[in-house]
């Protein structure tokens, strides 16, 4: 799914303080289902004697995670009948964060859903704590460690995702790529088009398909988050070492003035002039069936919206590429993303023996490869059977997913409006009012006064 901005989610680590925050706007949904037909009377019966359990499951909203998670949910009900699943949810955006935060520390959450934990680099001197790393220090979310089931994963993915500090503190059950382009193969095939291995490819590719009545590009831009979402994609193939160019950041090498951001804007800019008109007035929801109705030839989003294309347009024949940006092609091939979705348990939850036991459930191969087929994720377990033509053409080419900027990005302490992410393209003409250079200069000017104060 999608991903949260780095500004404005620094939360508050004693539970004393979070109790300031009474009310969170959210949404609620049950599953509750009857048991299945050719499940015995007697574990009904064992069941119906057991006390009754409802468990609060958090996470943001995003169609295609809340139709994979309410069909493992409905499964776990069947197994396990006096357990009923409440998904408690809001926006994939900082909303989210305030959700989590209050929540936990109100004791009123049983099992979240968060990102990886990516905790502070060493050179991240003055940047603030990341949410679920403050979380974990705070003593909100229970250790797994040893956990039998934690076998049933790739290693790399808990150690990348979900250790910290030795211990693992949950399961990742996906890997994303959002730094491709989702295209309508028959829009090509009707203009003579080949996929763009290279920037001024792209642009070519662009040109045409305006001059042959058709929008190049569609974009969510109402929401905002999904503009410096596509922005990674251009970072990392302009500058594909994005830890290094963090590091340069981070102690002065390198500048937010220098030619690489100089690019990095001037060509998301280019895509922007090619982009569906009123673009800043299309919001998530709605820019999936744009695309899939043929109002733009191509959209620039995360791999996991693949099934929300196919329920929209079951007919549309699409592929996915990864954002030429560079003028290399060499520099074109690889996608870059994150470890998506973990399930974490809360330590302090009244259900927590019943919390554990759906982290067990989920697990189960089985059960998780129902999941995966349904959510659109990369696997992060071995021997996962797609069923989706989509997913087995684009999965061998994100077998070696390589993690994007904003993942290693941390803002400093105080962020402004210019520094909270590596890429504010949303002042960006035309979607907003500013030049490259203009937020280039906007960008350095704060970065400076808040690496002062860091020191």
């Amino acid at each position: 799914m999608r991903l949260l901005g780095k500004k404005g989610l620094t939360v508050l680590t004693t539970c004393s303080m979070a109790l300031v925050f009474t009310a969170c706007g959210s949404n609620t949904a049950t599953t509750d289902s009857k048991p299945k037909d050719n499940q015995s009377t007697t574990s009904v019966q064992t069941a119906k004697a057991e006390k009754p359990i409802t468990l609060k499951l958090a996470t943001w909203e995003q169609p295609t995670n809340i139709a994979a998670l309410t069909k493992v949910n409905e499964k776990f009900h069947a197994k396990y009948p006096n357990i009923t699943i409440t998904l408690d949810t809001s926006k994939p955006d900082a909303a989210y964060q305030t959700l989590l935060q209050t929540r936990l520390n109100a004791n009123d959450a049983d099992i979240i859903t968060d990102f990886a934990i990516n905790p502070k680099k060493d050179w991240h001197k003055g940047a603030a704590v990341p949410p679920l790393q403050q979380y974990i220090d705070a003593g909100l979310i229970e250790d797994l460690t040893g956990k039998p089931y934690l076998n049933n994963y790739f290693p790399e993915a808990l150690k990348n995702a979900t250790t910290y500090k030795d211990k693992v503190w949950g399961v990742d059950i996906g890997t994303v790529t959002y730094t491709g382009v989702f295209y309508n193969k028959e829009l090509f095939e009707k203009n003579g088009l080949k996929v763009p291995t290279t920037w001024p490819e792209m642009m070519e590719v662009s040109k045409k398909l305006k001059d042959s009545g058709v929008s190049p590009f569609t974009l969510a831009g109402k929401d905002v988050w999904p503009l410096g979402m596509v922005a990674n994609g251009f970072i990392q193939a302009i500058e594909p070492n994005v830890e290094q160019l963090d590091k340069k950041l981070w102690s002065g090498e390198t500048k937010f003035t220098d030619p690489v951001f100089s690019e990095i804007f001037t060509k998301y800019q280019q895509m922007l002039n090619y982009t569906e008109k009123d673009f800043m007035g299309i919001d998530y929801a709605s820019v999936v069936g744009r695309f899939a109705t043929g109002k733009a030839a191509m959209m620039p989003d995360g791999i996991w919206n693949s099934g929300a294309i196919e329920k929209a347009n079951p007919s549309l024949k699409f592929g996915y590429f990864p954002m030429p940006a560079s003028d290399k092609a060499e520099n074109n091939k690889n996608f870059f993303g994150k470890y998506d979705m973990s399930l974490l348990v809360a330590a302090k939850s009244a259900n927590k023996d019943a919390a554990l036991k759906y982290l067990e459930f989920i697990s189960q191969p089985d059960i998780y490869n129902e999941f995966i087929n349904t959510v659109g994720f990369l696997p992060t377990q071995p021997n996962v059977k797609f069923t989706n033509p989509f997913m087995q053409e684009v999965a061998p080419l994100a077998s070696s997913l390589k993690l994007a900027m904003d993942v290693i990005w941390q803002a400093p302490q105080g962020a402004g409006d210019y520094t909270g992410s590596p890429t504010p393209v949303q002042f960006l003409k035309p979607a907003g009012k500013e030049t490259p250079e203009e937020i280039m200069q906007k960008m350095q000017k704060e970065w400076e006064v808040e690496m002062k104060n860091a020191k």
